[in-house]
């Protein structure tokens, strides 16, 4: 969470340094600048919490089977091998607390009701993280000038918000979808063991 948080306070630093130093729509009050890139920033991230809060409505069901978004291609695997999700996943802040189960470490893992449980969360999670993308860029919108007149704060300081929560959001996604084959083996080891018994 340290590194998100530092990512997001220089970013949002940079985006307003760059602005009162180069952007001349509010030169003679560049205390404008710094407040629009902590609105924005502070927008997006209610963003992101409503685009959870909408998903996590959605009945288990859809979650459930193995298919469409759900479902991790060779290629998605071949592309998170690729992007060494492996090596930096620890890096990247879970957010199980406010459903009340976290996802960053497997501690049951013979206990299949407990694994059918943590497949059902990271597919929930997968499919948050996925749709708050597009929606990121919402806040572009929020440039009330260019409705009146000519306007760049939807291109030097929504935008580059927009993109830095895109990536940000997008990186716990790589994370669940690269973890979910291994979750379903470990699954399905467990059914077979219950089975047993």
């Amino acid at each position: 969470m340290l590194i998100y948080s530092l990512i997001i306070v220089l970013g949002g630093i940079s985006i307003a340094l760059l602005n009162i130093f180069f952007n001349p729509q509010f030169a003679d009050k560049p205390w404008v600048y710094a407040l629009l890139t902590l609105g924005l920033i502070i927008t997006v991230i209610l963003i992101d919490g409503l685009v959870a809060f909408l998903i996590r409505r959605l009945p288990e069901k859809w979650f459930k089977e193995e298919k469409g978004i759900l479902k991790t291609t060779k290629f998605e695997l071949k592309l998170y091998n690729f992007l060494h999700v492996s090596k930096w996943k620890e890096h990247v802040p879970e957010l199980g607390s406010f459903t009340g189960f976290h996802k960053n470490k497997v501690t049951n893992p013979f206990d299949s009701e407990y694994l059918a449980r943590f497949i059902l969360e990271a597919r929930y999670g997968a499919v948050i993280h996925f749709a708050s993308v597009p929606t990121s860029f919402l806040v572009l919108l929020l440039d009330v000038w260019m409705y009146t007149g000519p306007s760049s704060i939807w291109l030097t300081i929504a935008l580059p918000v927009a993109v830095v929560n895109a990536i940000l959001i997008l990186l716990p996604a790589f994370v669940l979808k690269y973890n979910l084959p291994k979750l379903q083996r470990l699954y399905q080891v467990s059914l077979a063991k219950k089975k047993k018994d």
